[in-house]
């Protein structure tokens, strides 16, 4: 595995406007006993130097997920598009939780704007799709930020290559 603070990996245009595009947005982490902690995420961002991630989690829905973070700092991030079910999966070490600052919720605002145009493209109604994320913004408005160097990238998208480190 490459450690990010001996060998920092850097994010290529193409796979940059991926994670920042319409892809459905995963997080996991695990506890000591390696149960998982699953949550959907928002607003992913990819640093100026290409070598940070950042996205947005609902807090009342993700303080499981938090205290994993603070356990042992270890994440994936898995990014799918619905349209043809490209998909990444990004794991990194010594993430951190941040209050997100006005860039980040605008973020997440053109991530969910993105989400549902590329579902009403397959048919799905924008207030169908909205609906996904409805229930959580009323139960948990206020979202954390969690911060992350990604130390190793996979292509997990279904076929030949799945699995494959890029």
């Amino acid at each position: 595995m490459c450690m990010a603070s001996e060998h920092p990996l850097s994010i290529s245009d193409e796979l940059k406007t991926f994670l920042e595009g319409p892809a459905s947005v995963l997080a996991g982490t695990r506890d000591s006993r390696l149960m998982p902690e699953i949550t959907r995420a928002w607003g992913p961002r990819v640093s100026e130097d290409r070598q940070h991630i950042s996205l947005c989690v609902p807090l009342a829905t993700s303080r499981k997920m938090i205290d994993n973070l603070d356990g042992n700092g270890e994440i994936a991030v898995t990014f799918s598009l619905p349209t043809n079910y490209r998909t990444f999966q990004l794991k990194g070490r010594n993430a951190t939780i941040a209050e997100p600052d006005s860039t980040d919720l605008a973020a997440v605002g053109r991530h969910r704007d993105a989400f549902a145009s590329v579902n009403e493209s397959l048919g799905q109604s924008r207030e169908r799709v909205e609906a996904f994320w409805q229930a959580e913004v009323e139960t948990s408005p206020v979202l954390v930020k969690i911060l992350f160097v990604p130390e190793e990238i996979f292509d997990q998208t279904p076929g030949p290559g799945a699995g494959r480190e890029i």
